[in-house]
């Protein structure tokens, strides 16, 4: 064999080696390779988290969707203080989410104040700013991933001032959650700072083990822990889109 075939096989061979060291590292460290398509929620609350709730009905909903990614595309990657943004599509049709998070308050409120005119204009979508109090999990850290079944869940208070009582009563109905449905992954219990809502997002691995939960007592419609409390809206999502 000669010296510039045996200096090809070298380089093929070193090629392999690169490739399958790659492939490997990967398998290993699977949030490598998952990152860009997911963002880790900020549960350290050093970013300021924003929640905006499109209400939709199943016939718009694409229409909506598609006016939120254009708005979110077109303004946000290059805002100052911005970070990234989760679009969430609500599986039942009724609902279209946007979670932002920004470096600092001043961030988010310019951008508010400057592009107030030029959001998608639907029936009085909610926004509110929230704060991560409580995460249960198994193992995995809380992120949103386009692959993901992410639940969105309003607890909107009939009195603000009760917040505090009903987040602490959440804390302690999370690890029930977790006992009676293997499909829960992990979840942030997320009250609003304007004291309007308590926002709960989760991970479960399908709509069946979504939807298990509400079988059982103190989580049903009848006996459910926070019916005294808030008005609950909750449904699974579909992750849409990451911006960044």
């Amino acid at each position: 064999m000669n010296s510039i075939a045996r200096l090809i096989i070298r380089k093929l061979s070193l090629s392999i080696s690169t490739i399958a060291i790659t492939v490997g590292l990967l398998v290993l460290n699977p949030s490598t390779a998952q990152a860009d398509t997911s963002v880790a929620l900020d549960t350290a609350n050093d970013l300021v988290k924003v929640a905006t709730v499109y209400k939709t009905k199943p016939n718009k909903q694409t229409e909506v969707l598609s006016d939120v990614l254009k708005f979110e595309e077109s303004t946000l990657p290059k805002t100052p203080g911005f970070v990234n943004s989760s679009i969430l599509k609500g599986q039942d049709g009724t609902e279209v989410v946007a979670l932002t998070q920004w470096q600092d308050l001043t961030g988010f409120e310019a951008y508010a104040e400057e592009h107030v005119k030029d959001a998608p204009q639907t029936d009085q979508p909610q926004t509110f700013i929230f704060e991560v109090q409580k995460t249960e999990t198994r193992g995995l850290k809380p992120a949103i991933a386009e692959s993901g079944n992410i639940m969105f869940s309003q607890f909107k208070m009939k009195d603000p001032e009760k917040q505090s009582e009903l987040a602490g009563i959440i804390e302690q109905m999370m690890p029930t959650a977790f006992k009676t449905v293997p499909g829960l992954q992990w979840a942030a219990m997320s009250p609003s700072t304007d004291q309007s809502t308590i926002a709960m997002i989760a991970q479960w691995n399908s709509r069946e083990d979504f939807e298990s939960l509400g079988k059982n007592a103190g989580f049903d419609k009848e006996t459910n822990y926070w019916q005294t409390y808030a008005d609950n809206e909750h449904d699974l999502f579909d992750v849409v889109k990451i911006i960044r």
